[in-house]
């Protein structure tokens, strides 16, 4: 097992992201992209393992993660935008890769995809020198605990309860009916008092 570490931590030293000015400006057609897209980012998963796939490119753009391509081709920007989420993936759900892929205001896809690549290649270099790590089970609760981390910083905050319109009458309770005052029983005294006055 540690010699599979050793192995992957040369590749993820090695890995390097295409730079934006090598993303192919002109647009490619659904193969193409598939087939660029493994290309790049194969060294990352195990072998034998299918990167990317046709409907997965189709479900981005459905779920608006990846603009629509230019009638069927996409360009610099989609590949970018599919580079990132072939990463990004493997951690946080697709509302996450929506906050991740899309550039906040102001900062231009190029600026997020260049972000993007200074912090993958930061990460992977600082992982590939930890490695190895003492087993397996390390290895799944670490990338348990960093996607546990994933889904707090990205999970939505609950919206606030909206205020009533009207501040609800409180309910009117009846009062008890008042209980008739108990008779007194006459004591032997009071009767021989009655009996006189009589």
């Amino acid at each position: 097992m540690e010699d599979r570490q050793v192995l992957f931590a040369s590749r993820l030293e090695s890995f390097s992201p295409i730079p934006w000015e090598q993303i192919p400006d002109f647009g490619l057609y659904m193969d193409q992209v598939v087939t660029f897209v493994e290309r790049q980012c194969k060294s990352l998963f195990a072998d034998g393992e299918r990167v990317f796939t046709a409907a997965m490119v189709n479900n981005y753009v459905k779920f608006g993660l990846v603009s629509r391509p230019d009638g069927k081709k996409y360009g610099r920007e989609h590949l970018a935008q599919l580079l990132m989420i072939c990463v990004l993936k493997q951690a946080v759900s697709a509302d996450g890769m929506k906050a991740l892929v899309k550039p906040p205001e102001g900062v231009t896809l190029r600026e997020q995809y260049e972000q993007f690549c200074r912090t993958e290649k930061e990460v992977f270099n600082s992982l590939g020198a930890a490695l190895p790590l003492p087993s397996v089970m390390v290895c799944a609760v670490q990338g348990a605990a960093y996607q546990f981390l994933c889904n707090a910083v990205l999970a939505k905050q609950p919206l606030p309860a909206p205020e009533p319109r009207h501040a609800p009458k409180p309910a009117e309770v009846p009062k008890p009916a008042e209980a008739p005052k108990p008779t007194e029983a006459p004591t032997p005294e009071k009767a021989a008092e009655s009996a006189e006055r009589a």
